[in-house]
C-alpha cells in the first residue's frame, strides 16, 4: 500500500508512425468510396442517357411516320375533294343541259301548236286567235310568271295590234273578290300591248296580294281599228299551276 501523498506517474509511449497509417487508412478509405460513388453515378448516368437518346430517336421515328401518313391522308382528301368537285360540275352541266332541253322541247311544242293553227282546216275561225296561256311560279308564295301567244287567221296578213288584260278572281278572307291587271301587274289596267302580223308572244309577272286565294284568271286579248276583234278565255288557276 503506497503511502498517503505518494504520487503515481503513468508513462504514455507516443507511436507516430501508427497513427500516421490509421490517418492514411482512414483518407485511403474515403478515396475509394469516393471514387466508388463517383463511378456508379457515371454508369448509372450512362445508362439514362443511353435510354434516353433511344426514346428521341424512338420519338422521331415516330414523328416522320405522323408527317408522312398526314401528307398522304391530305393528299388523298385533295384528291377525294377533286373528286367531288368535278362530280358537282357534271351534274350541273347535265341538269342545266337537261332544263334547256325541256324548255326547248316545250317552245318547240307551241310552234308546232302555233303552225297547225296557221295551216288549219279552212273552216276555221279568222282573226285574232290565243293559241297558249301558260303560267308559272316565280320564285315566290305570291310570285308568278305568265305567257301567251297570241296570232291572226287572214289572207291578207296585215298587221294587227291591240292590247291583253288579265282579269283574277279569288277569295280575299270570306269575300269573293276580282282584281284587274293594274291590281296583279302593276303595269296599269290599260293591259298589254301587242301589234304582229302573223303571231307574237307576251309575257309578264303576277304578284298577287298577301292573303289572296285564286280561284281562276281571265285572258282578254281586243284589236283596235274600224273593225275591233276580241277573244276572251277563263282559265282554272289549279289548272294551270298544277
Amino acid at each position: 500500500m503506497a503511502a498517503k501523498g505518494s504520487k503515481h506517474v503513468i508513462v504514455k509511449h507516443h507511436h507516430p508512425l501508427k497513427k500516421a497509417l490509421c490517418y492514411f487508412g482512414v483518407v485511403m478509405a474515403l478515396l475509394a468510396s469516393g471514387w466508388w460513388l463517383f463511378d456508379y453515378g457515371r454508369s448509372r448516368a450512362g445508362f439514362e442517357s443511353s435510354l434516353a437518346s433511344e426514346e428521341r430517336d424512338r420519338l422521331r421515328e415516330r414523328i416522320q411516320q405522323l408527317e408522312e401518313e398526314t401528307a398522304s391522308l391530305r393528299a388523298q382528301k385533295a384528291v377525294h375533294e377533286r373528286a367531288r368537285e368535278i362530280d358537282r360540275l357534271a351534274y350541273d352541266q347535265i341538269d342545266n343541259s337537261l332544263k334547256a332541253q325541256q324548255s326547248e322541247l316545250l317552245e318547240l311544242r307551241e310552234e308546232v301548236i302555233f303552225y297547225r293553227g296557221i295551216v288549219g282546216s279552212s273552216d276555221q275561225v279568222r282573226g285574232l286567235q290565243l293559241l297558249s296561256f301558260r303560267l308559272e311560279s316565280n320564285g315566290g308564295e305570291r310570285n308568278f310568271r305568265y305567257r301567251l301567244i297570241l296570232n291572226q287567221l287572214e289572207k291578207n296578213n296585215r298587221v294587227i295590234k291591240g292590247r291583253v288584260r288579265l282579269t283574277l278572281s279569288g277569295l280575299q278572307g270570306d269575300q269573293q273578290v276580282e282584281l284587274s291587271h293594274a291590281d296583279i301587274t302593276k303595269k296599269g289596267d290599260k293591259g298589254e300591248l301587242f301589234r304582229f302580223k302573223y303571231f307574237q308572244e307576251l309575257d309578264g309577272d303576277i304578284l298577287l296580294p298577301e292573303g289572296f286565294v285564286p280561284l281562276r284568271i281571265k285572258v282578254k286579248a281586243r284589236s283596235s281599228g274600224k273593225k275591233p276583234k276580241s277573244i276572251e278565255r277563263i282559265y282554272s288557276w289549279s289548272d294551270l299551276i298544277n
